[in-house]
């Protein structure tokens, strides 16, 4: 066993740094002069003024309109050696603000009940609850220089700023520092990639200032669901404009604009509703505005949506939608003329009664079925896993606007459609070596070269080299690439749904199952890829277990 992995105490400060750099030497024509004068005063200041700030910058201080607020005396940090003196320091740059103006309600939350309490002119009991001192020191107009007087309190200047240094190296907002500890600590060890300027996600100033204006919207739009439809109509309103046509911005956009409407529906304004799906490029717009417009009365419009996506479905579950709700909403309207059920598959079933125990159902069968020969539980990592070694290097390859930083799962276009589009020379290519002994070579390869590496597609504790060895020889060619093809179709819904089990007969050959256990019944997923199997001859069945019957005659 290895020994654990002790990291410097202001290894946050090494990480803040390193994360500053790598934005400034590939960015830096791109930011304003004032993200780059953030740079300077930081890299110019004395090492424990740089801790006190990142810090601080990390924390979750208190909100207010001047900044994060924090109160001097309660900060320590035992590697920061003179915590007044860093204070001073950063105030002097302007990247601390000692005592803001700040009214009394924003300062209150900062300091204890017990240090409250005498500040109240009117006695109050020691039992007074929390909300109901505050409301009576407001009620008596507490002037702010009374607690401020106390001790300083410390605002946190130019978060803005590190939000953009933070945007250009992660591609997002939601993540933070945390990526680098995962790495120091062994915990992820991330494929290495080229990171060359002109491949970078960011080409101008315009774009960086469009994806902080998604997230600006992302932050408000909580307030605007408390505040109705009015409010999130106003908000959709102001998105920012995609001018760079940037995919991830869009799909970003999108995404928002969907969660809109979706409330404005649940108001029912759906009128506002349909308004912002229009603006959207991706589903399930084009499903909802279908699913509007027959709500409204509108079934003609509603059927004419659905003839459009089934003439140029942008996913499979936007097709399947439309031959479903379309033939429904045509039925009721009587008048089915072009329109047909769509067709269920009931795949091969097999009931079985096994003793309850602990072990879960999907391991219980699979112990059933080492009676006909080698099971695997396998669920969703056996295919993905051998598809990700297989095309391990076109993950991983230098697209432009792929890599935002050297801690990266997977590209940043891996779960679009564009993922494909955008390879599709090179994986039509690698496809084509599935007839040839290249398919099991490249997958061995990746498997002894890339071992531990993070890749979306691969669950490196599930693919184990007997599973591997068995599946690459028993699993015929045209059963991989049909596989692969439907996994390239769209990563994101169908990396999901496949067979719990993969059974490997003594007689040779393999067969996928799919376990349910008393009560549990298929999902949509798994059933398109049921019937995907059977369309291309893959040998398939759900097992159904029933629990056995006590019958009370046993000792």
């Amino acid at each position: 066993m290895s020994a654990p992995v002790e990291l410097p105490s202001d290894y946050y400060l090494a990480n803040f740094l390193a994360l500053l750099d790598f934005v400034m030497s590939r960015y830096e024509d791109l930011l304003s002069a004032d993200e780059r004068g953030f740079y300077a005063d930081f890299r110019a200041l004395d090492v424990d003024s740089q801790r006190l700030y990142v810090r601080l910058l990390s924390r979750k201080g208190r909100p207010s309109a001047a900044g994060a607020l924090f109160r001097q005396r309660k900060l320590a940090y035992a590697e920061i050696g003179d915590l007044p003196a860093a204070a001073e320091r950063l105030v002097q740059v302007g990247l601390l603000l000692r005592n803001p103006d700040l009214v009394i309600a924003e300062i209150l939350p900062l300091f204890s009940k017990a240090e409250l309490l005498p500040l109240s002119e009117i006695p109050l009991p020691q039992s007074v609850k929390r909300p109901a001192l505050e409301q009576a020191l407001l009620a008596q107009d507490i002037p702010p220089a009374t607690l401020l007087a106390a001790e300083p309190i410390l605002a946190v200047q130019a978060a803005a700023h590190f939000d953009t240094f933070k945007l250009c190296f992660f591609g997002n907002l939601n993540q933070d520092l945390t990526d680098w500890v995962l790495r120091d600590l062994g915990l992820y060890r991330y494929e290495h990639y080229p990171l060359d300027r002109e491949n970078l996600p960011f080409q101008s100033h315009a774009q960086i200032e469009q994806h902080l204006g998604y997230y600006a919207a992302l932050v408000h739009f909580e307030e605007a669901i408390e505040a109705g439809a009015d409010a999130i109509a106003a908000l959709a309103a102001q998105l920012p404009v995609n001018t760079q046509q940037d995919a991830t911005l869009q799909r970003r956009l999108d995404r928002l604009r969907v969660a809109m409407a979706r409330q404005l529906e649940r108001l029912d304004a759906l009128d506002a509703a349909d308004q912002i799906y229009r603006a959207c490029a991706h589903p399930p717009a084009r499903e909802r505005r279908a699913r509007i417009a027959v709500k409204r009365g509108d079934s003609q419009a509603g059927l004419a949506l659905c003839r459009e996506i089934l003439a140029e479905p942008l996913d499979e579950a936007e097709a399947i939608f439309a031959e479903s709700f379309g033939y429904r909403t045509a039925k009721r309207e009587k008048n089915l003329h072009g329109w047909e059920a769509p067709a269920r598959y009931r795949p091969p079933t097999e009931t079985v009664a096994l003793p309850a125990a602990a072990e879960c159902v999907e391991l219980l069968a699979a112990a059933w079925l080492q009676q006909l020969g080698d099971c695997h539980y396998v669920e969703n990592t056996l295919f993905n896993g051998v598809f990700g070694l297989f095309i391990w290097d076109i993950v991983f390859a230098p697209v432009a606007g792929a890599f935002f930083n050297p801690f990266q799962v997977a590209p940043s276009d891996f779960r679009t459609a564009d993922f494909y589009r955008t390879r599709r020379t090179a994986l039509e290519q690698r496809l084509g070596e599935l007839a040839d002994e290249r398919f099991a070579e490249r997958v061995w390869r990746n498997f002894d070269a890339k071992y531990g590496i993070a890749n979306p597609l691969v669950a490196w504790e599930a693919l184990s080299e007997p599973l591997l060895r068995l599946a690459l020889t028993r699993i015929p060619t045209a059963h991989w690439l049909a596989l692969f093809r439907r996994l390239l179709s769209d990563i994101t819904s169908h990396r999901s749904g496949l067979p719990d089990l993969i059974l490997f007969p003594e007689t040779g050959s393999y067969e996928l199952v799919e376990v349910k256990g008393p009560g549990d019944r298929l999902q949509q997923n798994q059933q398109r890829w049921l019937a995907y199997f059977a369309r291309h001859r893959i040998p398939h069945r759900v097992l159904h277990v029933e629990w056995q019957q006590n019958d009370g005659n046993q000792a």
